[in-house]
């Protein structure tokens, strides 16, 4: 990926990654709620899954948003940084 390299030292752009991880795992909480929910339970698993992804899909737009914002003039695309957001949200980055 071709990312700015001060991107990783944002604030704001690790929050938006860690949002979107915890963001999938909403997305499964939420399919797992619909199998409960068709076996004929309550549907609150579903709902707890929904509910957790519309927070994460918040948090993630407001940190992308912000580490765009915070970089420096000539700012990558949309579209290339948010690539780079679903790059870096499945690949973990060694620890300096």
């Amino acid at each position: 990926m071709d990312e700015p390299p001060q991107l990783q030292r944002i604030g704001h752009w690790r929050m938006a990654v860690w949002a979107l991880r915890v963001g999938y795992v909403a997305v499964l909480v939420a399919i797992a709620g619909l199998f409960v929910m068709w076996a004929g339970s309550t549907s609150w698993v579903l709902a707890a899954g929904e509910i957790s992804w519309l927070a994460a899909v918040v948090v993630t737009l407001t940190g992308f948003l912000w580490a765009r914002h915070e970089l420096p003039a000539p700012r990558p695309g949309v579209r290339s940084m948010r690539l780079t957001l679903i790059h870096d949200s499945v690949h973990a980055r060694p620890s300096a």
